[in-house]
């Protein structure tokens, strides 16, 4: 997209922002809804960082590099997608509905009837005959521990395991409920993943509106859901976007940042900087000293999680259902592309998810196939033998691995350079790695940018 300027925009106001992930996306949105300039730079050609598609050269078909499911009671997304003008690129549910297949039970569905909230929840798991009477009781337990929580510190060092076992889950809900649901949400196992933001979400989603649990699937590739209308909406509102644009240091005089420098040595100066920046990237862009007296250089102990997914193409389409989560299996979800998108192709096209997949991210793409045909012969009788095409994505740095540990070294938003601001979903928001943390620290960031451009 071309070159930025040395001084792109001459007001006192312009800001730069680092990064054109959603989070970055988000908070030049943001500011430029408030008239403020902006020049987004983004390192890699494409825009969306780790929410982005790509044309399968094969089959013609659109490519997510990982499935993205949110919820209704994600406000602060489904805001963002409206003033993008993509709302109607995601389809909501009209009640809470999660579908399960058990190894030894088959299919069951977690439904939640239209009741205030907790009723709907309790209601729900008292209909379905996922669990036995004394499991549902547990579930419970757990759901009244949920409501009485006084907070995310009280639970700061405890990992999803411990608060289960201190509700007395048994291994059984772990299994057919807990885990796939911490998985999804955590993209991290319960024995290593925080119980604090974890049980955060589910508050959000489980005990506010019945409709906030709902899911929402985006019905076309993600950067037509997230990238397309948010570029439109920055650059019709005088932003200025610039992708190959690699930051290499943020530049700090007199205790203030005043710019940022390229690769090419070219040098763009600002009034603000916003960092959407993965952690792992942040400490590179300062002085070794400044890094570590700005606490970044903490950041690179924080590991990372990965997901790989494993896209199947069919002669038919075998499957039913728009998504299935799978119990006791390897791969944890399996999405059917042919129902949820605009898809017109012909056959079947599914996506396997494997998240918080350590033990799977090394594997060799034969090795990966064979895995999600396995799991998918133990749903379905009727599958092909073999799929007539197949395409692993591998998400190495998918999230940051959402451990007590981590969660007490995540970022604010506020630096202690009181111009300099960070964004992600990995900085200190309450909620795990989610879009939804995403836009919410861009939100921050905005108005920390907007109340610092307005100070004396």
């Amino acid at each position: 997209m071309g070159s930025p300027s040395p001084s792109p925009v001459g007001s006192k106001k312009h800001v730069v922002i680092v990064g054109g992930g959603i989070s970055g996306l988000a908070a030049a949105v943001e500011l430029t809804s408030h008239r403020i300039p902006v020049t987004l730079l983004e390192q890699k050609p494409l825009l969306g960082g780790r929410a982005y598609s790509f044309k399968d050269a094969t089959t013609g078909d659109i490519i997510d590099n990982g499935q993205h499911v949110l919820i209704a009671g994600y406000e602060r997304t489904m805001r963002f997608l409206d003033t993008i003008g993509a709302r109607d690129q995601v389809s909501v549910q009209p009640r809470p509905s999660f579908l399960f297949h058990h190894p030894e039970k088959g299919f069951r569905k977690l439904q939640l009837p239209r009741l205030p909230a907790p009723l709907h929840l309790f209601a729900g798991v008292l209909a379905t005959d996922l669990f036995s009477i004394s499991d549902r009781m547990r579930l419970f337990r757990a759901g009244w521990s949920l409501l009485s929580w006084k907070g995310i510190d009280v639970l700061q060092n405890k990992t999803i395991q411990e608060w289960l076992d201190s509700t007395g889950q048994s291994e059984e809900t772990k299994r057919s409920f807990w885990e796939p649901l911490a998985v999804s949400i955590m993209n991290e196992h319960v024995e290593k993943a925080a119980a604090g933001p974890f049980l955060n979400s589910l508050r959000h989603a489980f005990l506010g509106s019945w409709r906030n649990a709902s899911l929402a699937l985006p019905r076309t590739g993600l950067s037509h859901v997230y990238v397309d209308g948010a570029q439109s909406f920055i650059t019709l509102h005088g932003g200025r976007i610039y992708t190959g644009a690699d930051v290499v240091e943020v530049i700090y005089e007199n205790d203030l940042v005043t710019g940022v420098k390229l690769r090419d040595n070219l040098v763009v100066d600002c009034s603000v900087v916003v960092l959407a920046v993965p952690y792992y990237r942040l400490a590179t862009m300062f002085s070794e000293e400044l890094a570590a007296r700005l606490s970044f250089s903490s950041f690179l102990s924080i590991e990372s999680s990965p997901i790989v997914s494993i896209h199947l193409w069919f002669v038919n389409d075998f499957m039913n259902e728009e998504m299935v989560g799978l119990i006791g299996r390897r791969v944890q979800w399996l999405f059917n592309r042919r129902r949820i998108c605009n898809e017109h192709g012909s056959g079947g096209h599914l996506s396997a998810v494997i998240s918080a997949a350590h033990d799977f991210v090394s594997c060799t793409n034969e090795k990966l196939v064979q895995i999600a045909m396995e799991d998918l012969r133990s749903v379905y009788s009727s599958i092909p033998a073999e799929p007539i095409h197949a395409v692993v994505i591998r998400e190495k740095r998918a999230t940051f691995s959402s451990t007590p540990k981590a969660e007490r070294r995540r970022a604010s938003q506020q630096t202690d350079v009181p111009n300099l601001f960070l964004a992600g979903d990995w900085t200190d928001t309450g909620f795990p790695a989610t879009i939804e943390g995403a836009v919410l620290s861009a939100e921050r960031c905005a108005k920390l940018t907007i109340e610092w451009l307005h100070s004396p």
